[in-house]
């Protein structure tokens, strides 16, 4: 039985969707200030320059005012979302490439390139209460690895795992060092964004 929080929640969340996606993201327009007065209520950053940004937020949203499974648009989509998978891992790669090319000779995606290669990053995805460390399709030590083992974490919504993993500062405001969020949990670098056509948590370690 859904209660009256959960209930109040779901419509926020919605009225947040709804505007998210009509707003023109002036810094003067209305809808969107209403938008990231509701967001700040989730303890999320709804800024364009944040790494949760409008787009993570719209996926975000959407994981919280869903009412059905929507494993099988996931599905028709062709993307793999089984993180445990090297299709995955092949997918991920191709986008983080992507990514760098599209920032230069730096930046997080670079960062986060380098990490998988050296296969300190980390992928998790609570709405499947599953955890593992990626790796590099290409390394020919993993040629036939098919798939490998990942770690039961709990299962929960994006909203909660967030707001327990992300550091945030004495204003609420989510902690940001060399420009990523902090995870709390292990003092690592995180990021929230899409992967394919679903949305990951991937954290890595900070340079020393």
């Amino acid at each position: 039985m859904v209660s009256a929080l959960d209930n109040t929640r779901m419509v926020s969340a919605q009225y947040a969707l709804k505007n998210l996606r009509s707003s023109d993201e002036s810094s003067g327009d209305t809808q969107g200030s209403s938008v990231a007065s509701i967001l700040s209520g989730y303890g999320l950053d709804s800024s364009s320059a944040s790494l949760l940004s409008n787009q993570a937020l719209s996926g975000l949203l959407d994981t919280l005012s869903a009412r059905s499974d929507t494993s099988n648009e996931a599905d028709a989509s062709g993307d793999s979302t089984d993180v445990t998978s090297a299709s995955f891992m092949s997918m991920l790669k191709q986008q983080l490439q992507d990514a760098a090319a599209a920032e230069g000779e730096s930046g997080k995606a670079h960062d986060m390139l380098a990490a998988l290669k050296a296969g300190t990053l980390t992928i998790s995805d609570p709405t499947q209460g599953v955890s593992i460390a990626a790796w590099d399709v290409d390394d020919p030590d993993e040629a036939d690895t098919k798939s490998k083992a990942g770690k039961a974490i709990d299962v929960s919504g994006w909203s909660d795992f967030l707001k327990a993993h992300l550091e945030r500062g004495s204003d609420g405001a989510f902690v940001k060092k060399n420009g990523s969020y902090v995870d709390q949990t292990n003092d690592s670098n995180a990021f929230f964004g899409q992967i394919g056509s679903n949305y990951y948590y991937l954290s890595w370690p900070q340079a020393a």
